[in-house]
């Protein structure tokens, strides 16, 4: 029986299994040969798999051959428990053949969530999310399936699927970070070079000289307010360069408000990123000013809103940190930001502010017309910042979890402020206490403008939704 004879007869068997087709125990070829042939057929695929994503100048990790070891040894553990459990002394080999006759299905997979996890779309931003919880689900009933093929029994087929999960666990808890065989370069510049090594190589004078083209080019794209029609404008501030969670987030936001709250041609990013540096405005000052300037002159003063998000490091004398180093570039304080609303002519303003001690904003931009919400007490600190988050906590609790399902401003930022409070508590954190102020003349506006929002979203069909 030649080996193309038994490799490919196993994974015909495995393509039926996968793809729910009757399928027995007695279509697979298993056997110490077919076995070895499934598991370098897969190590083949991982490493292919990791080659095609981090095209197109991956580098390879050699770390990874030893924690795949480490992984399979940890799952021919569990398959060996099985094994005892089913009383069956050829069962190893059995469900280690037809699991690994699954390797072309199970590492297509894990291509495709990786793929879209590590993108944005901006028609449906969970999609990664969506799609790794829908390959879970599968992944787990396909399992299911293929150890019932050996064992025969629902409750021994139970405890070998608990024991095989359980196989996984060692593996991403302590390698998860060298599971990989290829990684782009500027990974490895992180881990093993200088982490500064793409932010000294920058130019700074040519990068300040290009922003007036860039922010004009972008400010060029705003359109006018719309004649008898309550138009809500969206600018983000992400203000800190070396940590990915600012820039993250303003994008997130940005495309929730386009796509929910109708700022579709009426919304701004400005962003301290590496990855930004080509089609976005940086994020500071000057920048900032000239971009109230211009919402103020487009807008209709006397109904329109501005909703102003300011995201980044905060410090204990409140100013909102302005870093893009090695361009020398000034904080934020509350009083110049309220200098540059009140130049720009902008009546009507929700201003967000997520840092720490952002709560130090609140009396130098509170007023009538003005609601401001921030992250933290003017003497507290906010979490979720930092090189392993995608959302701080209170970015994600506004708009990934009561934005998502309302058009209503002041109750979102209220219940956030809940669900914030609660989720410290059980994580043991010092409450951070969020500040939200809301001007007696702004409340009203605020509720015709979200009447307007429901009433169009709901209409087009784009707010499926509980608000709608």
């Amino acid at each position: 029986m030649s080996l193309f004879y038994r490799l490919s007869t196993n994974l015909k068997a495995g393509f039926s299994l996968a793809f729910f087709r009757q399928c027995t125990l007695e279509r697979f070829i298993c056997g110490r040969d077919p076995f070895l042939q499934l598991l370098l057929l897969d190590l083949l695929l991982e490493i292919g798999s990791g080659y095609v994503l981090n095209w197109p100048r991956p580098e390879f990790q050699l770390y990874a051959l030893p924690v795949y070891t480490f992984d399979l040894a940890c799952l021919l553990i569990a398959l060996y428990l099985a094994a005892k459990v089913i009383r069956r002394e050829n069962a190893v080999l059995q469900i280690a053949t037809v699991i690994y006759s699954l390797a072309p299905v199970l590492v297509l997979l894990q291509t495709a969530s990786r793929y879209l996890n590590d993108r944005e779309f901006a028609g449906w931003p969970d999609l990664g999310l969506w799609f790794g919880g829908a390959a879970a689900v599968y992944l787990l009933a396909l399992l299911g399936r293929a150890l019932l093929l050996v064992c025969g029994r629902l409750p021994v087929t139970a405890i070998s699927v608990v024991l095989v999960l359980l196989s996984i666990g060692p593996v991403e808890w302590w390698f998860a970070d060298y599971r990989d065989f290829w990684y782009p370069p500027e990974a490895r510049d992180s881990e093993n070079g200088d982490p500064y090594a793409e932010y000294k190589d920058l130019d700074a004078e040519a990068l300040l000289y290009r922003q007036p083209a860039l922010l004009g080019e972008a400010l060029s794209r705003l359109r006018s307010e719309r004649k008898q029609h309550v138009d809500l404008f969206y600018l983000g501030f992400a203000g800190f360069a070396t940590e990915d969670v600012f820039s993250i987030e303003v994008d997130y936001i940005k495309r929730l408000f386009d796509q929910r709250f109708d700022t579709a041609g009426h919304s701004l990013n400005l962003v301290n990123h590496l990855d930004t540096l080509a089609d976005t405005p940086l994020a500071t000052a000057t920048n900032l000013a000239e971009a109230l300037k211009r919402i103020g002159g487009i807008m209709n003063r006397d109904e329109d809103v501005l909703f102003l998000y300011l995201t980044s490091h905060g410090s204990s004398d409140h100013k909102l940190a302005v870093e893009f180093w090695p361009l020398p570039l000034h904080d934020l304080t509350p009083e110049r930001l309220k200098a540059m609303l009140d130049q720009a002519g902008i009546k009507w303003r929700v201003i967000v502010v997520s840092a720490c001690y952002s709560g130090g904003f609140v009396e130098a931009l509170q007023g009538p017309n003005t609601l401001v919400a921030t992250a933290a007490a003017a003497d507290r600190t906010s979490f979720g910042c930092g090189a392993e988050s995608d959302f701080t906590y209170f970015g994600e609790a506004v708009f990934k979890e009561q934005l998502q399902n309302r058009f209503s401003l002041i109750p979102a930022l209220k219940a956030a402020a809940i669900a914030i409070a609660k989720r410290e508590e059980q994580e043991q954190l010092e409450a951070s206490k969020p500040q939200l102020s809301v001007g007696s003349a702004v409340g009203p506006q605020l509720a015709i403008l979200e009447k307007s929002l429901k009433h169009s979203q709901c209409r087009s069909g784009h707010g499926k939704t509980k608000a709608c």
